[in-house]
């Protein structure tokens, strides 16, 4: 018999069966006052799970890189300099599109998994004054590393205090700690796949009042307007056509994440994977990321047993997880709990896990992984 199917990587991810079902209703008009109560509902929830209630958060039918490109050309002027950076794929992804757009971009980099160097961050800023933002990834998903952006932030206004902080937040929203005002950070993107448990399709854009007025005139994009949008949005409209369906699903996920509360989330993200990252210890996977991101367990794979032939003996007992990406395809799996999961995902993976890596050729003991999950998830109490 063929394995049921199940998915354990850090998105798309599963979705609580509430959100299915509000996808299953029938499709609402989009210029209604039935879409637009929930619309403004959605919005509102939108902004508590930023951590920014009261405030405008863009909702893109897109994912999240359509926002992050929207965000991106709504609070800088063609050809500002910009400060990327770089420690893992999606780091080098905005880099690339921050060139794309004909910004002048710098870069700093820190190895796959590890943290920046602020003090390297700050000479580079005052290397170059002219510097209009500084990009980073809060949790890059392709090394698991959760980075510092509180501290990031920091660094940036002592040495910069004219440079916005522009913060990829796809999958660390309602995942990670994340405060955007407190930390001073003035654009946060995110995605619909991710923490907010809805299957793909829109993306997320908060920008801080200094980034809505750092430009003005026209914004170089139809579609990706975020000024034109933040404005019709306000209004309970829509630049183009909305992803109604998916704003109705999201409409729930958000309210299940709100009456857990964000803070216990964030809690249960973190307590889920470490007991994932101890499982996987149990197995001989080292964690990969120095300070690892609740939304994703990077394992290191030993070389002789390989991360591709251990992430294909996980789909074929039927679990799905994240691989490595670029040069550490076979050096890394990426199992995540960052999706509709609770304790019994963290012992069913944790026994597939066990089992893949027997079947590798790791010398595993039966019930090694299900007892250290086990004992972190209760230590963690």
């Amino acid at each position: 018999m063929t394995a049921a199917k199940r998915l354990y990587a850090p998105g798309p991810v599963p979705v609580p069966p509430q959100v299915l079902a509000a996808l299953a209703r029938p499709v609402i008009h989009h210029r209604g006052p039935e879409f637009q109560a929930v619309f403004a509902r959605v919005r509102a929830s939108l902004a508590e799970v930023f951590a920014v209630p009261g405030d405008d958060v863009v909702v893109v039918t897109g994912s999240g890189s359509a926002a992050f490109e929207g965000a991106l050309l709504a609070c800088l002027p063609q050809g500002a300099r910009v400060l990327c950076l770089r420690s893992g794929r999606f780091g080098e992804k905005w880099a690339g599109l921050c060139r794309r757009y004909g910004f002048a971009v710098t870069e700093l980099a820190a190895d796959y998994g590890q943290e920046y160097d602020l003090t390297r961050l700050a000479e580079e800023l005052r290397a170059r004054p002219d510097t209009a933002a500084v990009v980073v990834v809060h949790s890059e998903t392709s090394t698991g590393m959760l980075h510092d952006v509180a501290a990031i932030a920091r660094t940036v206004r002592e040495a910069a205090p004219d440079a916005l902080v522009v913060v990829d937040a796809v999958s660390s929203l309602a995942a990670a700690e994340l405060r955007p005002r407190e930390w001073g950070l003035d654009v946060v993107v995110s995605g619909s796949q991710k923490g907010v448990m809805t299957p793909p399709g829109l993306g997320f854009a908060w920008l801080s009042t200094r980034a809505w007025s750092s430009t003005e005139g026209l914004v170089p994009t139809g579609y990706l307007d975020l000024r034109r949008d933040r404005e019709l949005q306000a209004a309970g409209g829509a630049g183009s056509t909305p992803a109604t369906s998916l704003v109705v699903g999201l409409d729930v996920a958000l309210g299940l994440i709100l009456e857990q509360g964000l803070e216990a989330r964030w809690r249960e993200k973190e307590r889920l994977n470490r007991a994932l990252l101890a499982a996987g210890a149990a197995c001989g996977l080292r964690p990969f990321a120095s300070r690892p991101s609740p939304a994703v367990a990077a394992l290191e794979v030993p070389a002789a047993a390989g991360a591709r032939r251990l992430a294909a003996a996980l789909a074929e007992l039927g679990v799905h997880v994240g691989g490595g990406q670029g040069d550490l395809a076979d050096r890394i799996v990426r199992p995540s709990l960052l999706g509709w999961a609770d304790r019994h995902d963290l012992m069913l993976l944790a026994g597939a896990l066990e089992a893949a890596a027997r079947s590798v050729g790791l010398d595993v003991a039966p019930g090694a992984a299900a007892g250290a999950a086990a004992r972190a998830w209760e230590d963690a109490e």
